[in-house]
């Protein structure tokens, strides 16, 4: 083999595991933006606190595996249920107030949740960095070529679970229907029984459990600090633009996207830049394809 044909196969190897590691972490964008896009497709609230829920999730999974040695797999279903109840109580308590506000009111509230979220993690936790060290999840396996850490493909396999599990309930079963109909037509829907009040808390309280899912995701294989929600809002926000705002599916199209973005940005440009990029495919899509590279989202 002559050395063109090797750097060639090298060349592809490394853009092979570029498009492979941006698929896996696409997997937990999508996790990470369900819930906005469950949330403004039913209520029409642009949660700003979106990636603050995500930071409480890594959190519930970092101090559950550090304090008691919970295994952290079996944190999600912990992780879920306390910020369900969390998104719960904040819709019915406080943003089901913002309903028939303009969009502005309920950004602006939901803004002011994020900063009480943050300085709260912060004074409990400090700003330190945290990892967890799970032997299990630090191993990879060995595909040919390609190089796949088990922390990222359980990330990877929990997120898409967690989607698609979403968009059955949506589709499949009773509370599915409400929702739907309450999002379509919410005057209707109170008229044949729905109490539409409740159906907004319990589709936010869904999207906030599916968020502290996926922060426990990200907490298998990255640092945790109070201040990575930010990042975490400015993802969920792309993905489900790029998906289509208020389209479920869309999402796992928006974070295989982005992921796939950002991993060749980071491979063939620089680190650094990953972001400006992820804007710039952000820009394209909202102006020549406002309902997400789907066509299939709500242009608001």
């Amino acid at each position: 083999m002559t050395n063109d044909s090797v750097r060639s196969v090298e060349q592809l190897t490394v853009a092979g595991q570029t498009i492979l590691n941006g698929i896996l972490q696409g997997g937990v964008y999508a996790a990470a933006a369900v819930g906005l896009s469950l949330i403004f497709g039913v209520s029409g609230i642009l949660n700003a606190a979106h990636g603050e829920l995500v930071m409480l999730g890594a959190f519930g999974t970092y101090w559950l595996f550090k304090l008691y040695r919970v295994d952290p797999l079996l944190t999600l279903p912990i992780s879920f249920a306390l910020l369900f109840l969390l998104g719960y109580a904040l819709q019915y308590l406080v943003l089901n107030r913002t309903l028939g506000s303009p969009l502005l009111v309920s950004l602006l509230v939901t803004f002011g949740i994020s900063l009480i979220l943050v300085n709260a993690a912060l004074r409990v936790w400090s700003a330190d960095y945290r990892m967890m060290t799970v032997p299990y999840l630090d191993r990879s396996l060995t595909l040919g070529p390609f190089i796949v850490p088990l922390s990222r493909l359980a990330a990877f396999a929990v997120g898409v679970g967690a989607v698609a599990g979403l968009y059955w309930l949506l589709q499949r079963t009773e509370l599915g229907r409400m929702i739907r109909a309450t999002a379509q037509d919410r005057e209707m829907a109170s008229l044949v029984g729905v109490n539409p009040r409740l159906v907004y808390a319990l589709a936010f309280g869904l999207g906030s459990g599916i968020s502290g899912v996926a922060g426990s995701l990200v907490a298998f294989y990255s640092p945790v600090e109070p201040n990575m929600g930010l990042t975490y809002t400015l993802f969920a926000f792309s993905v489900v633009v790029l998906g289509g705002m208020g389209y479920i599916p869309g999402v796992l199209w928006g974070g295989f996207a982005l992921g796939i973005a950002q991993a060749l940005t980071e491979t063939y440009i620089e680190t650094g830049l990953s972001l400006l990029v992820v804007f710039f495919l952000l820009y394209l899509v909202l102006q020549f394809m406002p309902a997400g590279i789907l066509g299939k989202g709500r242009i608001e």
